[in-house]
């Protein structure tokens, strides 16, 4: 007779098929939700005491307080009706007000579980468990909230039936303990606030004019009619005396200053937001269980996942004419299912240096390129032969303008020596080259990409040639990974159909 005593974990799986054995969330996810769902109202409120209610705080205020009693009770109601149970094979969740829907998600369907803690939630000590079998474009289960210590004995007790570790045989008491030894261990990689810093310089964003705007669009009652019409400010900067009275070089010197601000909202919003997403950046190697890296990250939101490495697909190394000037590179992982902002590429290492990306890989046994590696372009044509159609399209654009509408609209045809330009360097980087194990593919000139193939993971190899390939013998090969994307899938462009075909032979 086994006196064992129960674990947490053992007691997650514990399973008898009555309705009794059947979870709700915790309590306080009706405040977390309720909350949620007046916050997004907030602006539709200000627009209706603004516009409908004509600015009468009494109205709008009873209005305020009925929407609040409806989003609570409408909350309490979906938080009653929502139940779940933890079974030794599988995760049952029963949900929904009038359509009831009794899913069932098998152990061995799971591919990932993240958990993720919001401001509120850390401070309340809860938790979200997200669940991905890789069938669909998100999670596929999701139990919002729990208590975190049960979200950790969850997300272990997933990790040993993945593993084949009977509950019944571990030694582990709860989820608590195994964060705790990652801790004691130093990290694979982490970034200090300084390489954040340094990480947001090179994440170029407008997402700031992109909130200012929506906020805008939604306040449009309260600006002017022509607001939002470049126009009209074109035509009211021309009327100015005070921009006609200025001399040509300072109207040239207000334009280059306006353009400095817009580059400095720029770099600082691309900072904000990497500090919003990366803050206290950690990532370790976890053995217990299914052997893989466990990442945090998130100042506001923090994420918490476990990635098996046996479900690494590819590295992909990306980076910049300017980052890898100081050599700077972030690091991802393809793998077979989305992480928790939904990207299939798991971010290792948003910003390493290529000794801090070498152990990282190291752990997945994909090597990097090597100094001796030879890569191969491919065929000139694929610059040229697009640079010819875009000097013919513009040349013909340039001229009609010019002719029918105005003359200086002839110098349309200068728009083809940048474009022109970056195709040729584009050309020049889009190289690959191949070992007995390994596939490399390098795209892009600005933004850099490196993909690293294990050529057992290759799971097909399609040649396709299109009407202009035909004409030169030229072939794209196509490569499917599992977890890629079908809108990007890795492709090695424009090589001459026999070369193509040999390749296509090595890599199957």
């Amino acid at each position: 007779m086994n006196d064992a005593p129960i674990t947490s974990a053992e007691a997650m799986v514990q399973e008898t098929d009555d309705d009794t054995s059947f979870r709700r969330l915790h309590p306080l996810s009706i405040i977390l939700k309720s909350v949620s769902a007046i916050g997004q109202n907030l602006i539709a409120m200000g627009v209706l005491y603004f516009s409908v209610f004509d600015q009468n705080i009494v109205y709008a205020g009873l209005a305020a307080l009925a929407l609040m009693t409806i989003i609570i009770g409408v909350t309490a109601l979906i938080w009653s009706r929502f139940t779940y149970h933890i079974g030794p094979k599988e995760i049952r969740i029963k949900s929904g007000l009038i359509s009831r829907n009794n899913r069932s998600i098998p152990f061995d369907r799971i591919q990932d579980v993240s958990l993720e803690q919001k401001l509120v939630s850390r401070i309340l000590g809860l938790a979200t468990v997200k669940l991905e079998t890789g069938a669909s474009a998100g999670e596929d289960g999701k139990l919002d909230a729990l208590a975190l210590a049960d979200a950790q004995a969850l997300r272990d007790a997933l990790r040993d039936y993945k593993s084949g570790i009977a509950a019944s045989g571990s030694d582990r008491t709860d989820g608590a303990i195994d964060s705790s030894e990652t801790d004691a261990r130093p990290p694979i990689f982490a970034m200090d606030n300084r390489r954040i810093f340094i990480a947001g310089l090179f994440n170029f964003s407008f997402v700031l004019l992109a909130i200012l705007a929506a906020i805008a669009q939604n306040l449009d009652f309260l600006l002017p009619d022509e607001f939002f019409n470049p126009w009209y400010w074109a035509e009211q900067l021309s009327e100015q005396d005070v921009v006609n009275g200025l001399s040509f070089t300072a109207q040239i010197a207000g334009a280059v200053g306006a353009l400095i601000s817009l580059i400095a909202v720029g770099i600082g919003s691309g900072i904000i937001r990497t500090f919003i997403r990366e803050y206290g950046f950690r990532l370790d190697r976890v053995d217990t269980g299914q052997p893989g890296f466990r990442r945090r990250r998130g100042l506001f939101t923090l994420t918490d996942m476990v990635m098996p490495i046996h479900r690494v697909q590819a590295a992909i190394l990306r980076t910049s004419p300017i980052r890898q000037r100081f050599g700077w590179h972030h690091l991802k992982f393809q793998s077979l299912a989305s992480d928790g902002s939904g990207e299939s590429d798991h971010s290792a290492a948003p910003c390493a240096q290529i000794e801090e990306v070498d152990p990282i890989l190291a752990e997945t046994n994909i090597a990097n390129v090597t100094p001796d590696l030879q890569f191969q372009r491919v065929d000139a044509a694929l610059w040229w032969r697009d640079a010819v159609i875009l000097t013919i399209v513009l040349s013909a654009v340039s001229i009609g303008n010019g002719l029918f509408v105005h003359p200086g609209l002839y110098a349309l045809i200068l728009l083809a020596i940048p474009i022109i330009a970056v195709m040729f360097l584009n050309w020049r980087y889009h190289q690959y080259a191949l070992t007995a194990t390994q596939l490399f593919v390098r795209a892009g000139w600005w933004r850099r990409k490196l993909t690293i193939l294990p050529i057992r993971k290759i799971q097909t190899v399609d040649i396709s040639q299109s009407p202009l390939d035909h004409p030169l013998d030229l072939a794209t090969v196509t490569v499917g990974i599992a977890g890629g994307s079908a809108m990007s899938p890795l492709k090695i462009n424009d090589i001459p159909r026999e070369q193509a075909m040999a390749l296509r032979e090595q890599l199957i």
